[in-house]
Order: C-alpha cells, then sequence, then structure tokens
C-alpha cells in the first residue's frame, strides 16, 4: 500500500530528522555517558572480564561516533555509509556486541552480570540501554547496511504507519518538495547524491536514445513505493516490496539533496525535533547524570592537560602518567594517543 499524501510529508520530515546533526549529536550524549559508566566498571573491577575488559573498545567506539558528529556537523553525508568512511559502523559494533550479550543473559547463555560480580553493573546496563534505543531509532533508516544487495529498510507498512502516529509533527508538515528537473538512478547504478529518494514508475530509456548522451524520460512519473535517505557513490538499492526478500528493482527520483551543514549552520527546523527514544523518563534520568561534572575528560598527545590527575591512554590503558593541569601531554610509544583523565 502506498503512503497517502499526509503520510508522505510525515515520512519526508521524519527522514531529515533521523539523518540530522541533532539527532546524531543526542546520541553521541548517550554514548558518552556509557563510556562514562564503562570506565567507573574499569576502575572498580576486581577480575578481569565484562566492560571492564571492553573499556578501551568502549572509548576506541565514541571516538568514532564523536569524529561522526564532527564531520556531519561541516556536512559529510559519508558518516553513514559502511566503508572507510562508515564512523558510525565503526562506532555501532561495542553497542551491538553488548546489545547481544544482554540477551544472551535473559537466556542464561552466559555469566548473569550484577553489582556483586560486576560492581558499577546498573549504571552500565541502564545506559546501554538508553544509548540502543537512541541508536535504534535512527539507524536503521538512515545507515547504509553492510550488503548492498538489499532492499530499503523504509517501508510504509503498518508497523511504520503505527510510529508515524506516535511522532511528534509541526503542523502545518512542510511539503515535500517537487523538483522541476528531474535526477532519475535506477536500483543496482550509482546514486549522485545523498538525500531523500522516491521510487517512481519511469519508462526505461528507449534503445535510439543511448546513443543521444543518455536522455532521460521526462514528465510526471507515478509514485510506485515509499522514499527513502539513499547514499551519495553508492548504488541504489532495490525498493522494499510485500513477499520480496530482496524487494523490487525500481528508479528512483531525488526530492531532496541533502546539503544541510555545508554553510556552516544548523536549520532553525531542527530546533523543534521531537524524538520518541529512549522514554522521556529516561532521557531526563540520563540528562541528569550528562549534567554531573564527572564526565570523561581527554586531550590528545602535544595538547596541554585541562586538569591535574593521573592520565590513561586510549589504547594501553595500564600505561598512565601524573600531570598538572596545563603540562604537555606525550606521545605514547613513539606515537599520538588520546588521553583520559582517571577519576580518583
Amino acid at each position: 500500500m502506498l503512503p497517502t499524501e499526509h503520510e508522505r510529508k510525515q515520512i519526508f520530515y521524519w527522514l531529515k530528522q533521523i539523518s540530522s546533526y541533532t539527532a546524531w549529536n543526542r546520541i553521541f550524549g548517550f554514548y558518552q555517558a556509557w563510556a562514562q559508566a564503562a570506565e567507573d566498571c574499569a576502575r572498580r573491577a576486581t577480575e578481569p572480564g565484562g566492560p571492564a575488559a571492553d573499556y578501551k573498545l568502549i572509548l576506541n567506539g565514541l571516538a568514532h561516533c564523536e569524529e561522526a558528529v564532527l564531520r556531519l556537523k561541516k556536512g559529510d553525508k559519508r558518516i553513514f555509509k559502511f566503508d572507510a568512511n562508515g564512523e558510525l559502523a565503526m562506532a555501532d559494533r561495542l553497542p551491538t556486541y553488548w546489545e547481544k550479550m544482554l540477551f544472551r543473559m535473559e537466556d542464561g547463555e552466559t555469566l548473569q552480570r550484577d553489582e556483586g560480580n560486576t560492581p558499577g553493573w546498573t549504571q552500565f546496563h541502564q545506559a546501554l540501554v538508553k544509548l540502543c534505543a537512541a541508536w535504534g531509532e535512527c539507524a536503521p533508516d538512515i545507515l547504509e547496511p553492510r550488503y548492498l544487495d538489499t532492499e530499503t529498510y523504509t517501508f510504509c507498512n503498518d508497523y511504520l504507519r503505527a510510529k508515524l502516529n506516535q511522532m511528534v509533527f509541526p503542523s502545518p508538515l512542510p511539503d515535500v518538495p517537487d523538483p522541476k528537473e528531474d535526477v532519475l538512478v535506477s536500483s543496482g547504478k550509482m546514486t549522485p547524491y545523498s538525500g531523500i529518494w522516491e521510487p517512481v514508475d519511469a519508462p526505461k530509456p528507449k534503445l535510439f536514445s543511448l546513443f543521444r548522451n543518455n536522455e532521460q524520460p521526462k514528465g510526471s512519473f507515478p509514485i510506485v513505493g515509499t522514499m527513502s535517505y539513499l547514499h551519495g557513490g553508492s548504488n541504489a538499492p532495490n525498493m522494499a516490496a510485500y513477499a520480496e526478500e530482496r524487494g523490487l528493482p525500481t528508479t528512483w527520483r531525488l526530492l531532496w539533496r541533502d546539503t544541510r551543514y555545508e554553510d556552516g549552520t544548523i536549520p532553525d527546523e531542527e530546533r523543534d525535533y521531537v524524538f520518541l527514544k529512549p522514554e522521556s523518563a529516561q532521557e531526563e534520568a540520563s540528562a541528569t547524570v550528562s549534567a554531573t561534572p564527572d564526565l570523561l575528560i581527554w586531550a590528545e598527545s602535544g595538547q596541554p592537560a585541562p586538569q591535574t590527575g593521573r592520565w590513561l591512554a586510549e589504547h594501553d590503558l595500564q600505561a598512565s602518567i601524573t600531570l598538572q593541569a596545563g603540562d604537555i601531554l606525550p606521545m605514547h610509544q613513539g606515537r599520538k594517543s588520546r588521553w583520559t583523565l582517571a577519576r580518583a
């Protein structure tokens, strides 16, 4: 079933929201809280294993998430891809691993962790659940999948309609753009721009047109599926369809090219974005934690230490140095390193 015109407006607004700097900077805040909880577990650990063993990997994931947010703020949409530029794909590895571990604990397949055998577990667990909820609200419909020969995730079915009914939208909703110049790309062909594309029924070029500058069909094209966020430089996917495991080949029409943040500004529209996950009560609790003064503090080799204390090398937590505020953080094993302030 195709989306109604009102649903098209909702989906368009929602895809912009979950691909925004505001969305991913918010997720970065939840990632910071989780890394902070992991640091607490590492500091209080009495035996190897658990969160303490993965602390440096979690810090590495946090660094990828931070880099993604910084690049997105400059207009770089390649962070959403699953390739060497895919900072978010790399940031997702540890949260996904630990989310699976929670399921295994529930099923009795691995050690059940609690404050008794893993000091700091309660905060670590809660922070992870919040991060996964916030990530899961945005990532599936925006991040490029690992395997590109699959259908798009976004599909206007009963599940999506139920989600749309829960979301908060402005009134009136902005119209879906209708570009005067059509940009079309077929499934399997390289997508020229990142942005929101919609499946349409466009006639295939006539044979003789192949020898006439690859002329594209023109005119008003019937909509045949659900719009999706596609990634510039990647092959266009199939569109999602009922009872089709890999979707159906289609022609995608560009509705909106994503050039946000390239001019150094954040659109005013983002001030009104409302997110559903995690639940509001959880988010308020997380915000309270984030407002406390003991968030992770770090700096790079060659930079002055912003605070007096013991500093840990990010990729070698056994290496530590004690510096006064203003002292220059050194190299570690001949290479630049990110140093994290250890809490007392």
